[in-house]
């Protein structure tokens, strides 16, 4: 009775590991691809042809191939594009989380903390409470904020962010700005009204009125509002304006809410720089 023997033999021809089957015949590994990144190939013997093949055809963060290299976009760099680590000289202060961007950074700040890099300590004035001849008293922080991080800050200053739902309160606003010259060039500051379902609220309760006492600016006087957060324009004489809520601005706190006393009496003041 016959048997049939097959063998295979592995040996290294310069280096490359070779499987030879029968004489003449070999299979070879693939050689290091051409390139990174971008584009690349790369061969081997199999039995009696060379085969080819593309290998690492991509690039990183966003970038494109092109002549067989990657065109990176700012703030990437190298063969693949990699990012540039904007966060390697920590330039988040107080605390604060460097959150990696293409070709910049965000800081996550504390929450006493504010301002490109968390710079700016908004909690200096916590212990200057609203005295007890005022009934209500307004703050105006000239610190940059989305309108999440005001409401926040306000609320750990046992007030919010100030409700316009009465004429007089408004108007008090609208003149002491105006006569104190706060920041003419500053656009918006954050007031205590956002959107739930699509129609605004004060945040002490009840939907932003639309009728005629209203101070709606005249660049959303006729929209349809509903889709962000409150705030007085400066451009319209401090009138009410719909903004995006992650957008950062000035903001308004309103404190005290003294209800033993007989009649409404407002002070203003604003928070040392």
């Amino acid at each position: 009775m016959g048997v049939k023997v097959t063998f295979l033999v592995t040996v290294v021809i310069f280096g490359v590991h070779v499987s030879k089957i029968g004489l003449g015949q070999y299979i070879t590994s693939w050689t290091p691809c051409s390139a990174t990144c971008g584009h690349g190939t790369r061969t081997r013997h199999y039995y009696s042809s060379l085969q080819s093949e593309d290998c690492n055809n991509y690039c990183l963060n966003g970038g494109t191939i092109r002549r067989n290299q990657c065109d990176c976009f700012a703030g990437t760099t190298g063969a693949c594009c990699d990012d540039i680590p904007e966060c390697a000289s920590n330039p988040c202060q107080n605390g604060g989380t460097c959150i990696e961007m293409i070709n910049r950074y965000d800081c996550n700040c504390a929450r006493r903390y504010a301002g490109p890099n968390c710079e700016n300590d908004l909690m200096w004035e916590h212990y200057s409470a609203c005295q007890f001849e005022f009934s209500r008293c307004f703050r105006v922080f000239q610190y940059n904020l989305d309108w999440y991080r005001a409401k926040d800050y306000c609320e750990r200053r046992n007030g919010h962010l100030a409700v316009m739902n009465i004429t007089e309160k408004q108007y008090y606003l609208e003149t002491a700005l105006k006569i104190l010259q706060i920041d003419e060039d500053r656009s918006e500051f954050w007031i205590g009204a956002s959107s739930t379902g699509n129609v605004l609220q004060w945040i002490t309760g009840g939907a932003v009125a639309n009728d005629s006492w209203s101070s709606w600016s005249p660049d959303v006087a006729n929209d349809t509002h509903g889709f962000g957060c409150l705030a007085l324009n400066t451009h319209y004489n401090f009138l009410w304006d719909e903004l995006n809520c992650t957008t950062s601005a000035y903001f308004i706190c309103e404190e005290g809410m003294h209800s033993s006393l007989p009649i409404e009496q407002y002070a203003f003041f604003i928070a040392n720089q």
